[in-house]
């Protein structure tokens, strides 16, 4: 009997993964490590257990402090494969769901106790080890282009304190956020605090801005401001060259 990988990503779930994998084809270096579980493959195509999955959301929203993050599953491609050619659904006897995947690999993934009594599975259409799934702490993108230091910071501090629990306790603290685009097109922010006015711009090669927590302004508390709303905000426990 074949096995595949479940693994965390910052902790992550995955169709067939090397332990050293990181979030995307060639890995940023502000994303975190993986941790790495075995379970059952026992078809084609490449399939996971619902239940596997399951557990992880269970486990997440049995955190006490998770207001400002969210628990996200997304797809990363592997050599050739394509985003846009992976199909996922959740099938048990007699039924079939279509699990929707977006542009950047983010999966909609439902929380049902009736899918695991029902021993579901997850497929994809795609060969074994063709894609990867992650899952992980996504930090919960502000209303509007104006918010607080802490806003963004707290789902940092969140961040960390969720991988200890799913991992342990020697996790490394995470250091900052990143804001991610679709595109990187100048985008920046301001942060005005008692120093002054401080800008950062949109790292082009990651598509995306590095806010990184600063004890000062984490006590400070001042206002951000982004020039353009980011899609995606996710925690780094390396800080990005200057």
């Amino acid at each position: 009997m074949r096995t595949m990988l479940l693994t965390s990503a910052l902790a992550a779930l995955t169709f067939s993964l090397p332990a050293s994998a990181q979030d995307g084809a060639a890995a940023p270096a502000d994303e975190a490590p993986m941790q790495v579980v075995v379970v059952k493959q026992r078809k084609d195509p490449d399939m996971i257990s619902y239940a596997d999955v399951h557990e992880k959301m269970k486990k997440f929203n049995a955190l006490t402090s998770r207001d400002r993050i969210h628990l996200r599953f997304f797809a990363v491609a592997k050599g050739d494969a394509k985003m846009a050619d992976l199909k996922l659904t959740l099938e048990w006897p007699g039924a079939t769901k279509v699990l929707p995947v977006e542009a950047d690999g983010t999966i909609e993934i439902p929380m049902s106790e009736q899918a695991v009594a029902d021993k579901a599975d997850i497929f994809t259409n795609q060969k074994i080890g063709a894609f990867v799934i992650h899952y992980g702490p996504g930090i919960n993108v502000p209303a509007t282009t104006s918010f607080r230091y802490r806003e963004v910071m707290d789902g940092v501090k969140q961040s960390t304190s969720m991988m200890k629990k799913f991992w342990n306790f020697l996790f490394p603290s995470f250091k900052g956020a990143s804001l991610r685009y679709g595109a990187a097109n100048g985008q920046f922010l301001v942060i005005q605090s008692s120093k002054g006015e401080q800008r950062i711009a949109i790292d082009t090669a990651r598509k995306a801005i590095p806010l990184e927590l600063d004890s000062d302004l984490y006590d400070e508390n001042p206002v951000v401001t982004v020039s353009e709303k980011p899609l995606k905000i996710s925690p780094f426990n390396v800080s990005p060259k200057k």
